[in-house]
């Protein structure tokens, strides 16, 4: 084998590792899928359900005096509108960049956002 194979070969390896470790974490988000599915279906539930439920200012502020009660960091409310009508048609003429002004900005929110996501998914944690 000469030096080209051999960079060949591990290229190829690390591609291998690369779409192993994929699938083994596509496999347990559809695990989580699966388990998140069948305690909705316990509770009478569909996702599409849980994905139209809006909360009055009134609740949020119950939740969130709850989650306190319980030694657990209150709902951020940020004043965000309803999410949008996802059959609705898309709107025209406006630009896909992103809204952050820097990156730092963009590093804080996936941070908020694994931390949310962590929290939401900790029950299910096998």
């Amino acid at each position: 084998m000469n030096p080209p194979d051999k960079d060949l070969d591990e290229y190829l390896a690390r591609i291998r590792k690369t779409i192993s470790e994929s699938e083994n974490l596509v496999a347990q988000a559809e695990l989580r899928m699966r388990e998140t599915d069948r305690l909705l279906e316990s509770q009478g539930l569909t996702r599409e359900q849980v994905m139209a439920l809006r909360f009055s200012s009134e609740q949020k502020l119950a939740v969130n005096e709850e989650l306190r009660r319980r030694g657990l960091p209150p709902l951020e409310d940020d004043g965000a509108e309803p999410l949008p009508d996802p059959d609705a048609p898309a709107p025209v003429g406006i630009p896909a960049a992103s809204n952050f002004s820097s990156a730092a900005d963009t590093q804080g929110d996936l941070e908020n956002r694994q931390r949310k996501f962590g929290m939401m998914m900790k029950p299910f944690s096998i």
